[in-house]
Formats: structure tokens, C-alpha cells, sequence
């Protein structure tokens, strides 16, 4: 299988308007196909390129999405035939009366490396009816389809200009180019667009002030030497911040910082305009991008993220075994799976590609893939966006406030496991937020592998409530909210594909959980369990298991122990106001042992069970559902 390549998702990155030339004297928006006009050189089995539209272009590793309109592509993924030097070619354009041109397009192009094999995506000319090409710029990769600008002045002077989109697959098994939406124009002499704001957009005052920074593109002819960064909020007075010494070349971008910071003094939202005037000391001649304006909100506190990396990978991968060294590095320099890391980690085995036996596979894994719609490992989303993996894209997430602090602590009784998770809302976060509780084991060591992989980290084993989470009330700001669960696990140290069972056991146990939205797939918080103790070592001197099911119960409960010695047992039942609603007292043998408890006359909700083993206690979660 391949790995699919998705975009970066902008979390900080607002886009302003691009500017169009002010002449435009060639343009093609490949509505119709391919130009009659138009040539091709190929030595694909499937034409090269072609016209239509997402659907017809598409393959199963190489899917476009949808631009608006027909478009151009050569499909490399779908073909995986040679097309190691295609060549895609306008017919004659005439620039001799021209000595400043600029192109530009849209690609959908991934750049991506496979099986050692690179893919390259370049924009050319020919002055001699295609004998000889020169390179006026690369393809930009990306995930998603992408706008691009070229300075075309090389070709000017010349009267039988063509320009041709040249892609190579490495001789490899490729993805492919899409091309849309093809135009030359002569450009602004002065063109400069204030391109991004990289701010979140909802704020905290507890992190103010907030220091405005972003980025400027020179969309115009002249190269920028000058510029002034301006930002009002609300419509107000403009604060300035004056740039010399630039070198701005046509297309080139700048990231600027205004060292003015925005220190708001109440919670809301405003509005802020950042623009780039003087530039050279003069007027910009295209007023249409000039501003770039967003709306940030407010709020009395934000929380740091914790960003969760949850990678779908398989030990019959040969892909993941390179990746995985990588990406351990990344985990452990980032304090993965620790208290006071930057990131949760988790890993989610497969049953792909073949032979597909890999044995920490099972359903809720299977599950957690198709939420995603992944469709090749290795592959990795952070924070519910499939992203590139890099130190810079996790910081870019890290960044991101998060509307909620979360905590859990979970703790084992032999192998029966409980964990409570508390929410704080920051912020409104609405109806449709599910929590998840996922048991991992830490390591784990297996030779059924035919990828070379021998040591695995972080291995999904099992979730508490199941793939689908637990689904939480309507959560509003300045609430706080509370989720109890309880698993029993079972450990085999040769598990079997599809099943829960755990290698080791608690020993080698983590609790990884997180809060997300289910309509957007945004994680919005995730937390490292907290393995707490108490009472857990002195009661398994007394007691090697002790467990309640059903849970939830209805009719009847079962308290479960297994006694080391025969012991004085006493069992209280407390509900949720402190109330001891029901006792038990009994000397029990060693041995598997169990105390019923009659849950049918009691009203529904969440109760305490305290067991007392010769002294030492042990309090267990029940909850009773009618």
C-alpha cells in the first residue's frame, strides 16, 4: 500500500486575496479537456494527460479533491506505467513585444518519494518548438490543490514562446499532476498582499499580550526594498511598524513581526486589519489584496495542548520500519506518554499489507482507521489532522489553544482497571464531544513480522468504552465534567489477531485519553493517565483480584475476589450523597470468591463499593443503569 500524503491543515495561517495581473493575454481553464491547440509528449499506456473531473481522474492512492471545474491530471498512481518524462505543452504565444511576464496556476501535486523512486512536477518554456526546454520554476507540493505564481521574464523578447508542465515518476510508481485554471499576465510594477496572520484565533487574556507576526508576498514586478506593516483593531487607529532593507523578489515571501503587541483589556471579539502601505515609498497599484482581515475571540483562559499522535502502522509494513525509528525520536524528544509531555502517543496495528498477520490488530483499531479513512500506513494524524510528521508541524498544533484542561488517574486491581477523567470547559464546546480512554502497552516484543520490526511501542490493546467513546453532555464554559469507566483485561503473551489480550499486562500498562469533537474530528484536549496506587500494593498482599460486574449493573452486581488466605470480608455500599445504602460482612475461604449485590432496589446512578480484606480497603466504581 501506499501512504497517503493530506495537507498540512492551517491551524494559524489565515489566506488573504491573491492578486491577478493587470493584462492577462493567455489564459485556459481546461473546462473542455485538453486544448485542440494544445501537445503532448508521453510514453504512457493511458494518454498522459487528460481532461475531466475528480471522479474520472481520480485512482485509489492518488484521489483528487474537487476544484470547482474540470481540470487537467496525469495519473502516475492509477496507470503505473512510464511516465518518466511527459510533457504537457501550450501552443505558440507570442512575447516579443513583452520584457516583464508572470504566470500562474492551479496544481495538485503531493512532490512524494516511494519505493526510492521521487516524483519531480516543473513549469518550462521552449523557444524552438520544444528541441530544447528551460525550467522557470517547480511544481509546489502540497495535499491539496494550491495556487502558484512564476515569473515568466526569461521567455519575454522571444515571438514563439510555448510552455509546457513536465512530470517525471522517477521510474518509479508514483502519485501524478493536476493542473487547473493556466494563465500569463504582465504584472503590477507594485503588488505587495499581507498574506497571513499566524495567530490562533481564539485567544486567552491569561496569555496576553499577543505579538502579531505574519507573512508578505510580492504578487508585482518590482523587487520590494521597503514596506510599512500597519494593524487596527476595531476600526481603530493604525499602529505602524516601519521595514527597510528588504529584498523582496517577485513571489518571494517575508515573514515580518510588529513589535507593537496587542495587549486587549477585556474578553470578546475583534476585528483585526493588517495591511503593508508605503512599499518603496510609493502606492500599491492593486487595492484588491491589500488588506487582510480576521476576526479573533477572546476568552478568559486558554489551556496548552496536549497534542495527540495517534499513527496507524502494521509489522508487515516495510515502509513503517523505516518511519518508526524516525518517529520514536520525534516521540521521546517531545516526552511522549509522560506527565509533563507535549505529546500523547498512540499506535494502531493493522492487518495490511500482505500477509497481514500482524497480531496486535483487532477491531477497535480497525475501527479508529475507518473514522480517519485511512488508506495506507505508515501514517500518523495529530490532533485529528493528517499532516506531515516533522518537529515544526507538531509545534504548529502544540500552538493551538485548547478550550479544555483534562486529567485522568486510573489504577488496577489485578487485571480489572478503572480510570476517571475530569473536564474543564474553557469555553463552549457543544453537544456532540465524545471521550476516549484508550489502553496501550508501553512495549511489547514479537517475531511475527515481515518487515524486520521486533520491538513495537505504544500498541492500542483495548478501549474502556468501546471505538465509539463516551459520549458527553452538552459541555459549556466554566463547567466541569466527570466520566468513570472500568475494563477487565486479559493477558496471553501470544495473542492472537483480533483479540484484546494484552502481552504483559498493568505492568506494561498506560491510559492515554482524549476529548473530541465528533463533527469536526478535532481533538481537543488528550491527557496522559495518571497510574495511581493507592491502596492497590498493600490489598494485593491479601488479594490477587478483585472486580464488580455487570458495570453498569441493573438487577444484580458481583464483587469478585481472589483471596490469597481465607480473610474477613466486609463490603459497604455508598451512594453518590455518602450514604451507606447497603453491607455485607463474611469470612471467606482463599480462592476465587463472590458477594452478590442486589443493585434492582436501588435507583440509578453511580455508587462507591468499598471492600475491606482484613483490614485493607479497596474502593471500586459502580454503576447502576435501570
Amino acid at each position: 500500500m501506499k501512504k497517503i500524503l493530506l495537507s498540512l491543515a492551517a491551524f494559524c495561517a489565515v489566506t488573504g486575496l491573491m492578486a491577478q495581473g493587470q493584462s492577462v493575454i493567455y489564459s485556459e481553464n481546461f473546462d473542455n479537456g485538453v486544448p485542440s491547440t494544445w501537445t503532448q509528449t508521453t510514453n504512457a499506456t493511458d494518454g498522459g494527460f487528460l481532461g475531466g473531473n475528480p471522479t474520472s481522474l481520480s485512482s485509489q492512492y492518488f484521489t483528487f479533491t474537487n476544484p470547482g471545474s474540470n481540470f487537467v491530471a496525469t495519473n502516475d498512481d492509477g496507470c503505473n506505467c512510464d511516465k518518466s518524462n511527459e510533457y504537457l505543452i501550450t501552443d505558440v504565444i507570442d512575447l516579443s513585444a513583452y520584457s516583464v511576464m508572470h504566470a500562474t496556476f492551479n496544481s495538485f501535486y503531493y512532490g512524494a518519494t516511494y519505493q526510492g523512486a521521487t516524483e519531480v512536477g516543473e513549469f518550462v518554456f521552449s523557444t524552438n518548438g520544444g528541441a530544447t526546454w528551460t525550467s522557470l520554476g517547480s511544481i509546489d507540493p502540497s495535499g491539496d490543490w494550491t495556487t502558484q505564481w512564476i515569473d515568466v521574464t526569461p521567455a519575454c523578447g522571444n515571438a514563439n514562446v510555448q510552455f509546457a508542465f513536465n512530470y517525471q515518476d522517477g521510474g518509479g510508481w508514483l502519485y501524478g499532476l493536476g493542473i487547473d485554471d493556466f494563465s500569463v499576465f504582465a504584472p503590477y510594477n507594485f503588488d505587495v498582499a499581507v498574506e497571513s496572520l499566524d495567530i490562533p484565533t481564539t485567544l486567552g487574556l491569561n496569555n496576553a499580550p499577543f505579538t502579531f507576526e505574519g507573512t508578505l508576498r510580492n504578487y508585482g514586478g518590482a523587487t520590494i526594498t521597503s514596506a510599512t506593516i500597519n494593524y487596527t483593531v476595531n476600526g481603530g487607529t493604525p499602529v505602524t511598524e516601519a521595514l527597510s532593507g528588504l529584498s523582496i523578489a517577485p513571489y518571494d515571501t517575508y515573514t515580518w513581526t510588529h513589535t507593537t503587541a496587542w495587549n486587549p483589556a477585556t474578553t470578546g471579539t475583534y476585528s483585526i486589519d493588517i495591511y503593508a502601505l508605503p512599499i518603496n515609498g510609493t502606492f500599491d497599484q492593486n487595492t484588491a489584496n491589500d488588506n487582510l482581515n480576521v476576526s479573533l475571540e477572546v476568552l478568559t483562559a486558554t489551556a496548552d495542548r496536549v497534542v495527540l499522535a495517534e499513527e496507524f502502522t502494521s509489522s508487515t509494513c516495510g515502509p513503517c520500519a523505516s518511519f518508526n525509528p524516525g518517529y520514536k525520536q520525534l516521540l521521546d524528544a517531545n516526552s511522549a506518554n509522560t506527565e509533563t509531555g507535549r505529546v500523547t502517543s498512540i499506535k494502531y496495528q493493522m492487518n495490511w499489507p500482505s500477509p497481514g498477520n500482524d497480531p496486535a490488530y483487532n477491531q477497535e483499531a480497525a475501527d479508529r482507521r475507518v473514522a480517519y479513512g485511512i488508506s495506507g500506513v505508515p501514517d500518523v494524524i495529530y490532533s485529528g489532522s493528517n499532516i506531515p510528521t516533522s518537529q515544526a508541524n507538531i509545534d504548529i498544533v502544540k500552538d493551538v489553544p485548547s478550550l479544555a484542561n483534562l486529567s485522568a488517574e486510573w489504577s488496577a486491581t489485578g487485571n480489572y482497571i478503572q480510570c476517571d477523567a475530569t473536564v474543564n470547559a474553557l469555553a463552549d464546546l457543544g453537544s456532540n464531544v465524545v471521550l476516549h480512554m484508550a489502553m496501550i502497552e508501553k512495549q511489547i516484543n514479537h517475531s511475527i513480522q515481515t518487515n524486520g520490526e521486533t520491538v513495537f511501542y505504544h500498541v492500542f490493546r483495548k478501549f474502556m468504552d468501546g471505538s465509539g467513546g463516551h459520549s458527553m453532555s452538552n459541555i459549556t464554559a466554566g463547567n466541569t465534567y466527570t466520566h468513570y469507566a472500568n475494563s477487565t483485561i486479559s493477558v496471553n503473551q501470544s495473542p492472537a489477531q483480533g483479540s484484546f489480550d494484552f502481552w504483559v499486562g498493568t505492568s506494561n500498562m498506560d491510559v492515554i485519553v482524549w476529548l473530541q469533537d465528533n463533527t469536526s474530528g478535532e481533538v481537543l484536549q488528550s491527557a496522559f493517565g495518571k497510574y495511581t496506587t493507592s491502596g492497590v500494593d498493600e490489598m494485593d498482599d491479601v488479594a490477587k483480584f478483585i472486580a464488580v460486574y455487570p458495570n453498569p449493573a441493573d438487577d444484580i452486581a458481583g464483587v469478585e475476589l481472589d483471596l490469597i488466605d481465607r480473610s474477613d470480608v466486609t463490603l459497604n455500599l455508598v451512594n453518590s450523597l455518602g450514604q451507606t445504602v447497603y453491607t455485607s460482612a463474611k469470612t471467606l475461604d482463599a480462592g476465587v470468591q463472590k458477594i452478590e449485590v442486589p443493585t434492582s432496589i436501588l435507583s440509578a446512578g453511580l455508587y462507591f463499593v468499598n471492600v475491606n480484606v482484613n483490614g485493607i480497603s479497596k474502593t471500586l466504581r459502580l454503576n447502576v443503569a435501570h
